[in-house]
């Protein structure tokens, strides 16, 4: 397993090698709008038996970097009664992923706008669990949080339609890993470009 995240950073290294060394000529003769440099929006998580929803925002420069933030929940209750017996459980995940990206090219067709990137970066994930019982004149409760950090890797690409060209939509793919668990995960999300 060790091996396995080995050679997979080694390949994202590689890639990124090429994408540095090869991109900028190919980037200069066709950059992207000027009206996509910040923008604000939403982004829905889905991985790791998790699916957040949350808040995201993007920010361009005049290279092919660029960063992303955001912050994503998920989050679970149930209620039940018997017996003169009442329970109460809810679990929360919070998640603030940071990331850089890398614009790979630019496709510019008559109505689209692409541009397909790469990224990775760090990911802050909080955990809570609360739950109570009542019942027979007595109750008791137990709540416990954690916070754990971990990493992401992906490969994406953000569409722009020409007739809105301050509104960007896109989708991507890769590996997340927090809270000691990893595995594929995948990321939709929506842009509105301030300027």
């Amino acid at each position: 397993m060790k091996h396995r995240k080995y050679l997979l950073k080694t390949c994202v290294l590689l890639l990124l090698f090429v994408c540095a060394s090869a991109a900028p000529s190919v980037y200069a003769q066709d950059g992207p709008p000027e009206s996509q440099k910040f923008g604000v929006g939403f982004k829905v998580l889905a991985g790791n038996d998790v699916t957040a929803i949350g808040a995201n925002a993007r920010f361009w420069t005049e290279s092919p970097l660029g960063f992303e933030v955001g912050w994503a929940r998920d989050s679970e209750g149930i209620s039940a009664s018997a017996d003169g017996i009442s329970v109460d459980a809810s679990a929360h995940i919070d998640v603030i992923p940071m990331s850089a990206l890398y614009t790979l090219t630019h496709v510019n067709t008559e109505s689209v706008y692409i541009r397909p990137y790469v990224g990775g970066g760090i990911n802050i994930a909080r955990g809570s669990f609360s739950a109570g019982a009542s019942g027979y004149g007595g109750s008791s409760s137990v709540s416990v949080s954690a916070t754990k950090v971990g990493a992401q890797g992906f490969a994406g690409a953000e569409f722009t339609f020409k007739q809105i060209p301050k509104l960007s939509f896109g989708g991507d793919l890769g590996i997340l890993r927090f809270g000691g668990n990893s595995g594929f995960a995948a990321g939709l999300q929506v842009h509105y470009y301030l300027k």
